[in-house]
């Protein structure tokens, strides 16, 4: 299916598909339908199942206009990229629709808080699907009411910095019922807080501070002071006198079983970060809070490196360790800056050649050697 109908209608193969789901395609009310969709949703992930669902029946776009969130809700998060997932929603959507169900229903039937239909629909995309989700699951109603800006222009940023820091603290503290909390204060408190570009915290900051200090944490603050307790958090973290402790505190290496400790790939050397005090000064050269992540690195949850050129730092990445395979989860430069395209492709690599010797045609005899080590020792050979 393409992105969206062209001048002089909708597709081929969506006419098709809808004939095969007894739409007459080319009714008047399809092509109506379907350009207001694709103009009602600004993200082209999201256009696709838009554009889709409101092709079903006439009445099917008075439901997106009303609830944008059933746009994801109705396509299980985005999915109708192919036949047999279209196939799947048309047989889910329709009759709900064919019926004149109320939108109440509708919400309730794909699993979806009812509150959640006053989100606009430029701030709906796919990767939100899943904060959507933990909210309809932990948040109460009334809270969710509350807490959706009255401002739809503040949706973007609002659902945005929720879906961050939620992502954070589930990948870095699984904990629903714990996160589910502080899930709930930052959805009213985000709403209450004047977002400000020159006093605004990025929300991943945010997460860290919240992960390494959760019993600080009180739900009777505000979002401003939360920015605040943050920034002397970080700053207390860039000035830690580690030359000064040599008790062996900060010197035990986490033993990276599977990762080599350093190698030259692409051009970039990867140098493990395995200590409390191998992080702080990373996090001290780079101007960011990585030195937050030695219980992650503990648990085995994250492997973190530093990315140089000839010596020099260029970014930091964090590594997870998933089920038959590794992913670079974040590639940050100096400030948190996002790092140059080339170093991004690296990390990439890297983290794909920890599964593939193919990902290492090309490089150095001594590279390959060691990521061949590395697979051995992780059981990925």
């Amino acid at each position: 299916m393409t992105a969206g109908p062209d001048k002089s209608g909708i597709d081929k193969a969506l006419a098709l598909e809808l004939s095969m789901n007894g739409v007459l395609p080319f009714d008047d009310w399809v092509s109506v339908n379907t350009r207001k969709a694709q103009a009602l949703f600004g993200n082209q992930g999201v256009q696709p199942g838009a554009i889709w669902l409101s092709a079903l029946h006439p009445r099917a776009l008075d439901y997106l206009e009303q609830a944008p969130v059933l746009a994801l809700a109705a396509t299980f998060g985005g999915k109708a990229s192919s036949r047999s997932e279209r196939a799947y929603v048309a047989m889910n959507f329709r009759p709900l629709v064919e019926r004149g169900a109320r939108l109440k229903d509708v919400m309730k039937a794909f699993r979806v808080a009812y509150p959640l239909r006053a989100i606009s629909a430029k701030a709906i995309r796919p990767g939100v699907w899943g904060v959507l989700q933990a909210i309809t699951r932990l948040v109460d109603p009334s809270t969710i009411s509350q807490s959706v800006p009255d401002v739809p222009t503040r949706h973007l940023h609002w659902l945005g910095d929720l879906d961050i820091l939620w992502t954070a603290l589930q990948r870095r503290a699984p904990d629903e019922q714990a996160n589910g909390a502080i899930l709930r204060w930052a959805m009213l408190a985000l709403s209450r807080h004047p977002r400000v570009a020159d006093h605004n915290v990025p929300a991943d900051q945010i997460a860290d501070f919240l992960i390494c200090n959760r019993d600080q944490w009180n739900a009777r603050w505000t979002w401003e002071r939360l920015i605040r307790e943050t920034g002397d958090w970080h700053e207390a973290l860039a000035n830690a006198q580690i030359d000064r402790i040599n008790d062996g505190t900060y010197d035990t290496d986490v033993a990276y079983r599977g990762f080599p400790t350093e190698v030259t790939l692409s051009g970039f050397e990867f140098h493990a970060l395995r200590s409390l005090r191998a992080l702080v000064v990373e996090g001290k050269a780079m101007h960011h809070c990585v030195a937050s992540y030695h219980r992650d690195i503990q648990s085995g949850r994250a492997r973190i490196y530093s990315i140089r050129k000839d010596g020099k730092r260029l970014a930091t990445v964090e590594f997870a360790p998933l089920p038959g395979r590794v992913r670079a989860v974040q590639v940050k430069g100096v400030c948190n800056a996002r790092p140059p395209k080339e170093v991004i492709a690296a990390a990439d690599r890297f983290a794909a050649a920890l599964t593939d010797p193919n990902k290492l045609r090309g490089q150095l005899p001594a590279t390959r050697d060691a990521f061949a080590a590395a697979r051995l020792e992780g059981g990925r050979a």
